[in-house]
């Protein structure tokens, strides 16, 4: 797990408790949690999880979480010589402050007590299983993101803020053309004002229903969908150019799903599309690989325009990040990339290459195209002069697709486009 830089800890190990979801006589926790509890010195939590323990009589200070949350690192380092208590809701390691502390602390010095999460209970409330259901956190992300995520006939969870309250959510998922979706709101799960309502996302009473701000939206995702893709290949008639439907300077879906196989994108990569035009490549990049990041480097306005609209439409806005500027003075803000695509190059391509290359972690990829004879002829000559660590591969796409001509099938190709591949050597 990758830490911040944790804090120079020489006190008792923080002990964080889970509250779970709650009852009216008060969280029911473990011996131990109880005993953590009893032995601190200082007892930190919101408002409400306060409320929660204080039919316990703790001796130990109780002090609400300081605002902004970040300055707490201070408070911890101004009293670790004591036995501090932190609260949590349900498990503070599921989209909890445990992720906060561990980069923050340092998981050594954390002793981390579970409870049953908000969404446990609502599935459990529901009778429902949720082995398969995916997890989404809008809390304090925008709510297009849960774009890049919905697919029909699956569960999701909503983990939510005050820009994503249920009628928000149906309104997104009409967008999406979703509109056979159903939604169960579960209102303060395991409290004394329990409330688990079920609406049609196409319900109006959902935009003047009431809603207790602690609870967990149940997403059953269901609709036509084809609004989003659900397989790798977008259509290019999806994607706004400002052209007809699938003109304009967009990557071509074949072309595309080639050179993404070529990067071989995993989790934690960093990613460059240099040249990114309305963002074809960097969107289904970014899609399909949500948990790695994509910086894609535009000069042209007008095309950095749709590729933003493109990032909206598609909810790629938590792991794309769009960089005006040309390559390759855009670097210098950028972190190392484990993998390139290049696309545009403003008649650069060699400085690209080169500046590229000597920024590419060890064993990362560069995907560079070419469509005309002279670029295709620099890629050759660049990769002629590459040291041995660097292995090079080459492959052309070439497309036709379907047309007619007095009613008769016909295809048409489309020009070709060569790949060079580069692999950097570990040791390189």
């Amino acid at each position: 797990m990758n830490t911040l830089s944790p804090l120079q800890w020489s006190g008792p190990p923080i002990q964080v408790v889970g509250l779970g979801v709650g009852s009216e006589s008060g969280p029911q926790l473990g011996h131990i949690a109880l005993a953590a509890l009893a032995d601190a010195d200082w007892i930190v939590g919101a408002a409400h999880q306060l409320e929660k323990v204080a039919r316990y009589k703790l001796k130990g200070e109780q002090i609400p979480y300081p605002s902004p949350f970040a300055t707490l690192s201070e408070w911890l380092i101004e009293h670790q010589h004591q036995r501090i208590v932190l609260l949590g809701s349900g498990d503070p390691l599921y989209y909890g402050l445990g992720d906060w502390l561990v980069r923050t602390v340092g998981r050594e010095q954390l002793i981390f007590h579970a409870n049953i999460s908000s969404i446990q209970a609502a599935f459990h409330q529901l009778g429902l299983p949720w082995q398969d259901a995916e997890i989404i956190s809008l809390h304090g992300r925008p709510l297009t993101s849960i774009r890049a995520r919905i697919q029909p006939n699956r569960w999701y969870a909503a983990l939510t803020d005050q820009h994503s309250h249920p009628s928000a959510i149906a309104k997104e998922l009409i967008e999406c053309q979703f509109e056979q979706s159903t939604l169960w709101v579960c209102e303060d799960l395991g409290g004394p004002a329990q409330n688990i309502r079920s609406f049609q996302v196409v319900d109006p009473e959902l935009t003047t229903a009431n809603v207790n701000p602690l609870h967990v939206t149940i997403i059953q995702c269901q609709g036509n969908g084809g609004l989003l893709p659900t397989f790798p290949g977008i259509a290019d008639e999806l994607f706004e150019t400002g052209k007809e439907p699938g003109q304009g300077l967009i990557t071509k879906k074949e072309v595309r799903l080639a050179i993404l196989s070529q990067l071989a994108p995993k989790a934690d990569d960093i990613g460059w599309d240099i040249g990114a035009g309305c963002g074809s490549v960097a969107i289904e990049w970014a899609r399909w690989n949500p948990f790695g990041n994509v910086f894609a480097i535009e000069n042209n306005i007008e095309r950095l325009t749709y590729c933003r609209t493109n990032q909206t439409k598609f909810g790629v806005v938590n792991n794309l990040k769009l960089i005006e500027g040309t390559a390759p003075d855009a670097y210098d803000a950028l972190p190392d990339p484990d993998a390139v695509f290049i696309g545009g190059s403003g008649g650069q391509l060699t400085q690209i290459l080169e500046t590229t290359l000597s920024r590419l972690k060890p064993a990362g990829r560069i995907v560079a195209s070419a469509v005309t004879e002279t670029t295709k002829a620099t890629l050759i000559k660049f990769a002629e002069d590459l040291p041995g660590s660097i292995s090079v591969a080459w492959s052309q796409v070439a497309i036709s697709r379907g047309g007619s001509i007095a009613n008769q099938l016909i295809m048409r190709p489309q020009l070709p486009v060569t790949l060079m591949t580069l692999t950097k050597g570990v040791d390189h």
